[in-house]
């Protein structure tokens, strides 16, 4: 059974743990209970990076994070730590302009060979399923602006037939997602309008065929719950038409990332989706339930370059 975010990461956090020294050990102690288990994940891994670059650098004499002496960053100059985050600079850069990402999907009902190809920046452009006789079967094409957001994502049936629907995204000159469009073929289906309040995403209104259907609100934890405003016998939101949505709820992590989603659709169809980053933001991991079974779970490998 796959586990929840928290778990993974004190999982991750336990494991880690005996390569660091006591005062370390310590600050993670007092901080287990307030703060979350990704948050701390996210401190060790900055600590390991910072007590590494000691090492690198001689400022420290130990052989391994575990030795390096609390008075040895006591007296770490400011020209020593402007150095380290010039440092840290350039490994930021890099890390999200070059790096080669491998993608395994792991599928309980069926596996489906799956390629995906990325652009130097490492988003994924391409994305291709196949039968077993390596026929393409789905074909995903996306684009993406200078600052990596999506701009388009467009879905074929296979390499051939025309295309099945398209999402359009335009983003505000802050870089945050104002608009959300959903075309049946080249048809507009489906609306979704993002208001905020200085940066703080507060509410979302989904229109369909140029009616309200639906509109969510977000709270100080952005924790959404969505609003139904159509009569309780009429379909919601649902834009792949499987089924149509009832409401549903996205829970996000203490970085603004969607750690988890869950809904519930007309028929008693539950989804849930869980997923997991790394130290940068990028998602490595992603679980799918349906009516609280595993149906399948994504895992990604990515190499950050120096």
């Amino acid at each position: 059974m796959a586990m929840n975010q928290r778990d993974y990461y004190k999982q991750k956090i336990n494991k880690l743990l005996p390569e660091f020294p006591e005062y370390i050990e310590d600050f993670v102690d007092t901080h287990y209970d307030n703060l979350s288990p990704l948050t701390l994940h996210r401190y060790l891994e900055t600590y390991k990076n910072f007590l590494t670059w000691t090492i690198q650098e001689t400022i420290s004499s130990a052989e391994n994070i575990k030795d390096v002496k609390l008075s040895t960053l006591e007296n770490i100059t400011k020209k020593e730590m402007e150095s380290y985050f010039k440092n840290l600079s350039r490994e930021e850069i890099n890390g999200k302009y070059v790096k080669v990402p491998y993608e395994k999907r792991y599928d309980v009902a069926d596996y489906n060979n799956a390629t995906i190809q990325f652009d130097k920046r490492g988003n994924d452009i391409y994305y291709y399923e196949y039968d077993s006789i390596r026929d393409i079967t789905i074909k995903i094409e996306k684009t993406f602006n200078e600052r990596d957001s999506l701009l388009t994502e467009s879905h074929f049936d296979n390499e051939l037939k025309p295309r099945t629907y398209r999402i359009v995204n335009t983003y505000n000159t802050d870089g945050f997602k104002i608009e959300k469009l959903f075309y049946d073929q080249d048809s507009l289906y489906e609306r979704k309008v993002y208001e905020y309040n200085k940066n703080k995403l507060t509410k979302a209104v989904l229109y369909r065929k140029g009616k309200e259907i639906a509109h969510y609100s977000y709270d100080k934890e952005m924790t959404i719950s969505s609003t139904d405003s159509k009569p309780k016998n009429e379909a919601t939101a649902d834009p792949y038409g499987e089924s149509d949505e009832i409401n549903h709820q996205e829970i996000y992590d203490s970085q603004g990332n969607l750690s988890q989603y869950k809904a519930i659709y007309k028929g008693g169809l539950e989804e849930e989706r869980c997923f997991y980053y790394d130290m940068k933001g990028n998602c490595i991991r992603k679980e799918y339930f349906e009516n609280g079974k595993p149906t399948y779970v994504i895992e990604r490998k990515i190499t950050y370059y120096q």
